[in-house]
């Protein structure tokens, strides 16, 4: 499976307005944020992955690591960030 570009990402996009706004609770943004930030601290250097082995313990699964992180940000951060109708229109634009 390849990673989609930003490109291809804001395409599925275009249909919401710039001007669409939502209000975010600073702590589970920060949440975001510290978790995109420790992704990328990882990713950037390739000497912090030199095996696959190494890659896949940072993923982790559903319980530790970067994977159970980026699980409770979709599962239940962003089910209280989003109103339901912005779901459903998500959902309909993937």
């Amino acid at each position: 499976m390849k990673a989609k570009s930003v490109k291809e990402i804001e395409k599925l996009l275009s249909p919401i307005s710039d001007a669409e706004t939502i209000e975010v609770n600073l702590k589970q943004l920060l949440l975001v944020y510290r978790a995109i930030e420790d992704w990328r601290g990882f990713f950037h250097n390739p000497m912090h992955y030199p095996t696959v082995e190494d890659v896949s313990k940072y993923l982790g699964n559903r319980r530790s690591g970067m994977y159970a992180v980026m699980d409770h940000i979709y599962m239940k951060t962003f089910e209280q960030l989003l109103p339901s109708d912005i779901e459903d229109r998500l959902e309909e634009l993937l």
